[in-house]
């Protein structure tokens, strides 16, 4: 027998007493298993679908692979939601300290504000000071709010301390965003500065609430004032309670998306 018949001999033996293409299908199959029971669902997907690929000529174990791919996914989707569950309670207790000072009301508008105890309109229409507005789906923005015995006509305002300040950007009078009105002597203006006209004003504030800010209301005349310590913590916490209720929102959206996609997943096993 030449040397060369007996190398080939020998690879026919090798590759004859090997795993099948049945035992491969169920090593890969133990494996997802394996990874599936371990947590690792993005891992034992990979291996599935490899699995079924590779093996469509085995009818088995394919099926496995499919119906095993179907669990993970359902697990995958339940595992989401325990944690959008949780997330959801932790913001809320996170939310709950921030909206002692506030109050959920419909007075003011045709839709419901939130707004920071001692900044109502009746505790607040004979003073100036900056105000923080707020609503349920977490947009929010601050007002400069003047009240006097003559026009300013004031555009913008810069908060400051010390050698720190920070200006907004000029909102021209157009009767919604920046008006005016009078009632006998007396005169009010109120500046909106939405969509980031603030220009950091809110940054400034919330990050240096402890300190005696001031603030110039900027126009053809100047106001300046000593922002009130409560108003100073109104525009910090409505800044910080926006982000919060914006993330619950997002966490409720994704909730209700997981939700629908397990429905489905479990409807298609059936």
């Amino acid at each position: 027998m030449t040397n060369k018949l007996i190398y080939l001999l020998s690879i026919l033996l090798f590759i004859s007493c090997g795993p099948s293409r049945q035992e491969q299908a169920q090593e890969k199959l133990a494996e997802a298993i394996s990874l599936k029971d371990s947590g690792n669902f993005n891992m034992a997907k990979l291996k599935l679908d490899s699995l079924i690929q590779a093996f469509k000529d085995l009818p088995e174990e394919t099926k496995s692979a499919k119906a095993l791919l179907s669990e993970i996914n359902i697990n995958e989707q339940e595992r989401n939601l325990l944690f959008l569950d949780s997330a959801h309670i932790t913001k809320e207790a996170l939310l709950e300290p921030l909206m002692k000072n506030f109050i959920l009301s419909d007075e003011y508008g045709s839709t419901k504000i939130l707004i920071h105890k001692r900044q109502r309109p009746e505790n607040s229409y004979n003073r100036t000071f900056l105000r923080a507005h707020l609503n349920e789906a977490g947009d929010f923005f601050i007002s400069s709010r003047y009240h006097g015995t003559k026009w300013i006509y004031h555009q913008q305002i810069r908060v400051y301390y010390q050698n720190q300040s920070v200006l907004s950007e000029i909102v021209e009078e157009d009767g919604f965003n920046n008006r005016r009105f009078e009632d006998g002597e007396f005169k009010w203006e109120i500046v909106n500065y939405k969509d980031g006209k603030d220009n950091g004003v809110v940054d400034f504030i919330a990050t240096n609430w402890e300190s005696p800010l001031r603030v110039q209301l900027m126009g053809r005349a100047h106001e300046y004032i000593i922002m009130e310590k409560f108003d100073r913590e109104a525009i910090r916490d409505a800044y910080e309670i926006s982000f919060v209720l914006k993330e619950i929102d997002r966490i409720k959206t994704e909730r209700n998306r997981t939700q629908k996609a397990l429905q489905k997943l479990k409807e298609e096993v059936r």
